[in-house]
């Protein structure tokens, strides 16, 4: 499954810091410290939101608290109008979690919370990103009794190219998904290998050759002979030896062997 795939790839510690870094927090991701980033559960969902696989939450240091984040990967062919209400209540069943596992700071005060939705559906996200603005107009006095929660968009088919930020992980990822022409592919394929080569990345990578597979047989790319992508870097080569010469077995073997360095 494509979402599986896409949550794969939000679990790993790397991406939630380009998140953070290029697009949800570029202004003051210098106040996170990203090495505290951690993993959590949703054990505390709701069945209806647990029933959901494109939900992560994680959380890290924000200055002197906690600050957690919950991911919403949409993949609907249409947006949902009432995001902001189904992130009220996921905020909620947070924060009574929180507080019944006695998990707050010493002043007994809520952490902040960072939703943020990424989607990357053809029709352009339209619904609402301010819970209030779901609510009908009503004068001044009682407004301010009503809730209000915003969450970060990120509409991937918004973004261009030009607009992206460099040596970004999830810049590249949206390049993958705004890709229209398969000449584009073996440039994204090396600039993933360059940036993913880390200490303890392998895994990082593994997760990206396993999203690419899903994501170029979707039918953008008609006409296009697509070799099977087995390894970020021998895949990039195979893709220009065979726009040069046509399919070969050789490639094929050279890829799986470097699947095995990775």
């Amino acid at each position: 499954m494509h979402d599986a795939a896409y949550k794969d790839l939000f679990s790993h510690p790397r991406m939630v810091e380009d998140l953070l870094r290029g697009f949800a927090a570029p202004e003051w991701s210098g106040a996170l410290d990203f090495s505290t980033l951690e993993k959590l559960p949703a054990e505390y969902v709701s069945d209806d939101l647990r029933r959901r696989h494109g939900d992560l939450v994680w959380r890290l240091r924000f200055r002197e608290t906690w600050l957690y984040l919950l991911v919403m990967l949409e993949f609907q062919s249409s947006t949902d109008p009432y995001m902001a209400v189904r992130i009220l209540v996921y905020t909620g069943l947070l924060y009574q979690d929180l507080i019944r596992r006695g998990a707050l700071g010493a002043d007994g005060r809520l952490p902040p919370v960072l939703p943020v939705v990424l989607y990357n559906g053809r029709p352009r996200w339209a619904a609402p990103v301010e819970a209030a603005d779901l609510i009908a107009p009503v004068e001044e006095a009682l407004a301010r009794f009503q809730p209000s929660q915003r969450y970060f968009l990120l509409d991937q088919g918004r973004h261009g190219e030009d607009d992206l930020p460099r040596r970004n992980l999830v810049s590249a990822l949206i390049a993958f998904e705004n890709s229209r022409s398969a000449v584009e592919l073996p440039k994204l394929l090396a600039a993933l290998s360059d940036w993913v080569r880390g200490p303890g990345e392998d895994e990082l990578r593994r997760a990206f050759v396993e999203w690419i597979r899903q994501v170029l047989p979707r039918g953008r790319f008609a006409g296009a002979a697509l070799p099977k992508v087995q390894d970020l870097e021998g895949g990039g080569r195979c893709w220009r030896s065979e726009r040069r010469s046509g399919p070969s077995s050789g490639c094929g073997k050279a890829a799986s062997r470097d699947v095995n360095k990775v």
